[in-house]
């Protein structure tokens, strides 16, 4: 069958539209972009999402989707607009002061969250995103503020270190971060009072990691293996932790 001009045309305006209607994934994952991380990290996961079926955290930090090292949203949206439903994404995560590799079957993602608005608070899913989720600028405001109080305890060990503040602290983020998504499980996951901070400087990432006021310092080199643990619930424990270390941390106020 010959096509004449006014056919190919219209052909050819056709065919950005069908290009258009590429099924986008789900994954399910708000970035944080308010703390200072090495790599992204995870402020929620998305209920019945691939990223909460296959483990992901509030807390994890992910250092890299199928071998792409990714620090930022755009970095994440630039991998998954490659990827199809079906796909399987391997997730290389931090998680809980341990590294993980977690393969992540990805959905297509509903025709209502394909149309949802772009937001700098949404979930990436693919080269848009999900429902938006907006924080109160007071409840950011507010886990920066014990975010910062950690720190300072950090940099005082040993001796100006106390665990029970610092534990207070931890569960005051952790209360928050559920407050600003109380529709995410993602909050609720892991063991009771779970919390985990990551700081980042230019040698690597220090991970503290609060579970029953149990206290746990984790440094990782910039390759992400891990190098040193301490445990600050005791003086013993934290008159172990090198000077070195003592001065990143202070460096980090």
């Amino acid at each position: 069958m010959k096509l004449t001009g006014k056919w190919c045309l219209g052909a050819l305006l056709l065919l950005p539209a069908l290009a258009a209607e590429k099924p986008r994934v789900m994954f399910g994952v708000v970035p944080d972009a308010a703390l200072e991380q090495n790599g992204l990290g995870v402020r929620a996961v998305r209920p019945a999402s691939p990223a909460q079926a296959a483990g992901l955290q509030v807390g994890d930090v992910i250092l890299a989707l199928n071998g792409t090292a990714v620090s930022s949203k755009e970095e994440m949206r630039a991998v998954l607009q490659r990827l199809a439903p079906g796909d399987v994404l391997r997730v290389e995560v931090l998680q809980s002061g341990a590294r993980r590799v977690l393969d992540v079957p990805l959905v297509e993602r509903p025709a209502r969250q394909q149309k949802a608005a772009s937001s700098p608070d949404a979930a990436v899913g693919g080269d848009r995103v999900l429902r938006p989720l907006v924080v109160d600028p007071g409840i950011r405001k507010a886990m920066r503020e014990h975010r910062r109080a950690v720190v300072a305890q950090l940099a005082a060990l040993p001796g100006g270190f106390v665990p029970m503040e610092v534990s207070d602290h931890l569960q005051a983020i952790r209360h928050l971060a559920r407050d600003a998504n109380p529709r995410g499980r993602g909050w609720m996951s892991g063991e009771a009072g779970e919390v985990t901070l990551q700081f980042k400087d230019a040698q690597g990432i220090m991970v503290l990691h609060g579970a029953s006021n149990q206290l746990t310092l984790t440094v990782y080199d910039a390759a992400g293996n891990e190098t040193h643990k301490w445990r600050l619930n005791t003086p013993e424990g934290r008159s172990e932790v090198p000077l070195e270390l003592i001065e990143r941390l202070q460096k980090l106020r």
